[in-house]
């Protein structure tokens, strides 16, 4: 007999562009940290206000990743904010900044309580281009992490690297094959190809040759037809 199901949320999967953009984070420890340094590796501008900060965050600080103010919040810290994080430890602050983001309709997520968020961060790989995020809407982060893990090992260093090579490619390609279908029966050579298998060994330079084989009989092809 299968579980009753209960009322959970539907999370609508995004990826959002924070470059440039004046992000929040409230609150100086570990989570906080975490939560800054995602952000920073995206190319936010990150204000963090707590009166403490943790070791970490205060080198980032004096390396100039982020600004810091010593103190509490203050409801006039969220004036043109993009994106807020509560992260202090202090339940009433989470809830305040959670409440006052809801009002002016600024993204929230808040740490110690997911139900209040306007988002949560699911667990993530990062190879290069390549991001894979494995979210269980909340109920259990821990079998999000040991799937993490199960992928990390799928998913090696190797598929960045390929993604910057097509990357690379991609303004030969338009100009050799215009019509879109043309370009994806490319790729699908590709990627069915040994190149992955040369990356993975470190073999760069045959990784090359294997893709300019692929497109030059490509080339060839469509000359005839």
């Amino acid at each position: 007999m299968e579980p009753e199901a209960k009322t959970q949320k539907s999370y609508y999967p995004i990826q959002l562009d924070v470059q440039g953009k004046p992000c929040l984070v409230v609150g100086g420890g570990s989570v906080a940290r975490r939560k800054s340094a995602a952000l920073i590796d995206c190319g936010a501008q990150v204000m963090v206000i707590s009166p403490k900060v943790d070791p970490v965050l205060q080198a980032m600080v004096e390396q100039g990743e982020l600004h810091w103010l010593a103190r509490a919040f203050q409801p006039t810290d969220l004036v043109d904010v993009f994106l807020a994080i509560a992260a202090t430890n202090d339940r009433d602050t989470n809830r305040l900044v959670g409440q006052l983001c809801q009002e002016r309709r600024i993204l929230c997520n808040i740490a110690d309580a997911p139900d209040e968020s306007d988002f949560i961060n699911p667990s993530t790989i990062e190879r290069g281009p390549l991001s894979i995020a494995i979210s269980t809407s909340g109920i259990s982060p821990s079998l999000a992490a040991r799937i993490r893990q199960e992928l990390e090992m799928a998913y090696g260093e190797e598929y960045g690297v390929y993604l910057l090579l097509l990357a690379d490619l991609r303004p030969r390609m338009v100009e050799a094959f215009p019509e879109p279908a043309e370009r994806t029966r490319v790729y699908d050579q590709i990627l069915a190809s040994r190149v992955l298998s040369l990356l993975r060994n470190g073999l760069m330079d045959e990784a090359r040759r294997e893709i300019n084989a692929i497109l030059q009989t490509a080339l060839a092809r469509k000359k005839k037809n």
